[in-house]
């Protein structure tokens, strides 16, 4: 999936994020930082949110948040007239809109994930 992300090979995060990532992980809701990550920034996606933060600095390789490339084909369709960083740049937007989200709801105490499970019919 080269085409998607190009030559990027390190995935930002914003020192909130990671602030709040570490958070989660430390309570037990999840068992690393990356898996926050994923919900995040699926949870971002399928909402159509983002959150644009300035000054981001490395979190994490590429394939490691990545590995399947899944993420890639999913910007890769949703943004195909993106340059591959302005798309890296979008995933990131959609990942810190949803890291805050969970944060935020963690805070104030209406974390549901089941709230972000799809119901399927019977």
């Amino acid at each position: 999936m080269n085409e998607a992300f190009g030559k990027v090979i390190t995935i930002p995060a914003s020192d909130n994020a990671k602030t709040q990532m570490k958070q989660l992980v430390t309570q037990g809701l999840f068992k690393e930082q990356r898996d926050v990550w994923w919900l995040g920034a699926s949870l971002g996606i399928a909402k159509g949110r983002t959150k644009e933060v300035g000054k981001r600095d490395t979190f994490q390789n590429v394939n490691s948040l990545d590995p399947d490339g899944i993420f890639a084909a999913i910007m890769l369709g949703i943004y195909p007239d993106l340059k591959p960083e302005d798309r890296v740049k979008k995933l990131v937007d959609h990942a810190e809109w949803g890291i805050n989200e969970i944060a935020h709801e963690n805070d104030i105490g209406t974390l549901d994930f089941y709230s972000y499970v799809a119901e399927i019919e019977k």
